[in-house]
């Protein structure tokens, strides 16, 4: 599933193609027909791109909102207005003049009208990567609130409690931490709340960036039964929470 860090950078990069201009709208996904997609949005402006956590946010000029989720399969491409789109798995294509901005296998993708509430994003909990946020305080001030027996690596994939960590960078976050992912977040002292934060922020911001370098290699992440970069300990892995995400951790460094 795309975290916090891919949304962002989508935001950006949807921002800089469609912002200001008059739109062509397309939707050949049958399960799109009933919001008439089309209809509503053609001709209109957009006026921002938000990321909150993995959600972003299309806004037009009349006030309506293009609320899309990635899920574990979707994605948004931004091409040059003649080339070609790949059409399996085509579900929208926002046209310009000069880009043509697509997505692809969103299973949650809903044009909200103008004033109408977004539930799935109120309920989120601070966005690490937002510019408004002190991700360590915040993180900080969110565990404290969690159920005291809650497992830290359950509680930090929470977006409810913080918005944007998936699994990638939940295991690889508790690894620099040097915390356990079945540790009691009751048993979080306050500066390793805070430590979460501010290094799962490090992480997804420098993901964000993308450079084009090759991503750094993981330290933990999928490498169950290999050796610990840093002490040479097998990596270990098991399901986690009512969702069964795959943990992976060093039993000695952490």
């Amino acid at each position: 599933m795309p975290e916090g860090h891919i949304t962002h950078r989508n935001a950006r990069r949807l921002a800089a193609a469609l912002t200001g201009r008059a739109l062509t709208v397309e939707a050949p996904e049958p399960r799109l027909a009933a919001q008439r997609i089309p209809e509503r949005l053609e001709g209109r402006r957009v006026t921002a791109v938000d990321a909150a956590g993995k959600h972003l946010l299309v806004r037009f000029d009349d006030g309506a909102v293009l609320h899309s989720h990635l899920g574990m399969v979707g994605s948004w491409r931004v091409v040059a207005a003649a080339d070609d789109l790949p059409r399996r798995g085509l579900w929208l294509v926002l046209r310009t003049e000069d880009h043509a901005v697509a997505q692809y296998r969103g299973p949650h993708l809903r044009l909200v009208a103008p004033g109408a509430p977004l539930p799935a994003v109120a309920v989120l909990g601070p966005d690490l990567l937002s510019p408004d946020v002190d991700p360590a305080e915040a993180t900080a001030a969110a565990l404290a609130r969690v159920d005291p027996a809650r497992a830290v690596g359950e509680a930090i994939l929470d977006q409810r409690v913080v918005a944007g960590v998936g699994n990638v960078y939940r295991c690889e976050t508790l690894f620099l931490c040097g915390i356990d992912p079945w540790r009691t977040v009751g048993s979080l002292t306050a500066e390793e709340r805070r430590l979460v934060g501010s290094t799962a922020a490090r992480l997804l911001a420098q993901a964000a960036r993308d450079t084009g370098a090759a991503r750094p290699a993981m330290w933990v992440y999928r490498r169950a039964g290999r050796p610990c970069r840093r002490c040479g300990t097998p990596i270990r892995s098991r399901g986690q929470g009512d969702a069964n995400r795959t943990a992976y951790w060093c039993p000695a460094c952490q």
